[in-house]
């Protein structure tokens, strides 16, 4: 696993450096670091860049080589240039990045950043297979596709993972809201949004309730007949999909496929989501990155941001009575986790959005499709420097879009990384890995072309607002 550095500790340096400025040390570091950078750009040549220090700053110089990676290094400089506030010429193929002491630490600081230096790597590899975690990511979509579509236009049902991740969880007495997150395991962001929407909706109450020992009043969460309807009417449609696919694949591929899940899941140090979900509205992560840095246990707990709770898996707790939606999206995201650790981006993002961009780029169009990049900047994607955009007019859906060096090497480092990650839950887990992958290969015909390899963990926290 690579090396960490806390993102609360980045945080906390890159915020006192705008508010106090660069000091003479954090120059010195920038400046060496930024030759690194330069060493290790595809796209930039490293013998025509460099920077010099002038009386009222710096002046940068980045060259930039022919091709996609010059074009994709060239629009990267201009875009993290205007983001720390520097001026910049071009001309000749090379773009001069005028700043002070402060935009220069912080120039430097985006372009590592964008870089391939802070990220891990992997041997080239391809695969002979589906990977583990498509498998089950197509298994949930298809799970969602079916329950969706019995669902139709009542919408007295709740989405599934409403149900999974909030109706289920509240108890009949109700249930204190900072809890829910930890009995949903969703991050503690993702329950305010959830029970303020679900209290707009009608579906829940929250009471302010004085609790004997504790300071102020607790915020109790209540099922209103609404939403005990609700979350009743859920259980009896996912009760309908999984007698639907029993009758579909017959008693034997489905008792297959439940006992390899329950093997691993059995076996997990931690409670995980019913169903998978990201760490915020706009964060695909499982855990939230690593506010919290891995504890190695035992157990272990992975790292995670500050909002997310960690739930220890009771000894002696079974999952014979859990659906089969919850069981897939615990394996699923104890898979992610695993991939995750490895700081080679995202399993949703990469699955989904990198690892269908070569390096000649994409349209615009396609990239919004793919990943909601907008072309503003301002998308998640943009502003993490995982791709850089062509300027022109927001109508204009033909500008290009390249991937960063950190994100090929990402997309690069998939199928190597996956098979090495199956390899190890193999040592782990023994013979329910294999099992699993028969078992999901022989349900295969429920998956629809159209599935996307990774499920949608952050578009039912938006729907909530239409539903």
């Amino acid at each position: 696993m690579a090396t960490k550095t806390s993102v609360a500790r980045r945080i906390q340096a890159n915020r006192r450096l705008v508010r106090d400025g660069a000091t003479a040390d954090e120059v010195g570091q920038a400046k060496s670091r930024l030759e690194a950078v330069f060493s290790s750009y595809p796209g930039i040549i490293a013998k025509r860049s460099g920077s010099q220090a002038q009386a009222d700053g710096f002046v940068v110089t980045c060259a930039f080589g022919t091709g996609n990676l010059g074009r994709a290094a060239a629009l990267a400089v201009d875009f993290i240039a205007e983001r720390v506030g520097a001026s910049t010429a071009t001309d000749a193929g090379a773009t001069r990045v005028r700043c002070s002491a402060t935009q220069f630490v912080r120039f430097q600081h985006f372009l590592y950043y964008a870089s391939e230096l802070q990220v891990g790597r992997r041997p080239a590899a391809t695969l002979s297979e589906l990977p583990l975690p498509t498998l089950l990511g197509r298994a949930i979509g298809a799970f969602v596709h079916y329950y969706d579509s019995a669902r139709g236009e009542d919408r007295s049902v709740p989405q599934l993972a409403v149900w999974a991740n909030a109706l289920r969880a509240i108890d009949a007495e109700g249930t204190e809201q900072r809890q829910l997150g930890r009995r949903a395991v969703i991050s503690k962001r993702v329950a305010e949004v959830v029970v303020g929407r679900l209290e707009q909706s009608g579906r829940v109450s929250v009471e302010a309730k004085a609790i004997p020992g504790r300071r102020g009043k607790a915020k109790i969460v209540h099922l209103t007949a609404n939403g005990m309807a609700a979350r009743n009417a859920a259980v009896r449609l996912v009760d309908t999909v999984q007698e639907d696919w029993r009758q579909r694949c017959g008693d034997d591929a489905i008792v297959q496929l439940r006992e390899a899940l329950s093997s691993i899941v059995d076996r997990l140090p931690i409670e995980l989501p019913h169903h998978v979900t990201g760490y915020g509205a706009g964060d695909p992560s499982v855990t939230g990155g690593d506010y919290v840095l891995e504890d190695p246990g035992p157990p272990r707990i992975p790292a995670h941001g500050q909002d997310w709770p960690v739930v220890i898996r009771e000894p002696g707790s079974t999952t014979a009575d859990l659906p089969m939606p919850a069981l897939l999206s615990q394996v699923l995201a104890a898979f992610a986790i695993d991939y995750e650790r490895e700081r080679l981006g995202h399993l949703s993002v990469v699955s989904n959005f990198l690892r269908l961009v070569r390096d000649e780029g994409v349209t615009l169009e396609r990239a919004q499709a793919l990943g909601g990049v907008s072309g503003n900047g301002k998308t998640l994607h943009e502003r993490h420097l995982d791709v850089v955009v062509e300027p022109g007019r927001a109508r204009d859906k033909g500008r290009r879009v390249y991937l960063t060096p950190k994100s090929r090497r990402m997309r690069d480092a998939y199928p190597h990384l996956v098979r090495e990650i199956e390899e190890r839950w193999s040592e782990e887990y023994g013979d329910a890995v294999a099992a699993l992958r028969s078992a999901l290969n022989a349900i295969e015909e429920l998956f629809d072309d159209d599935l996307p390899d990774y499920p949608d963990t952050n578009g039912w926290i938006h729907r909530l607002w239409f539903d």
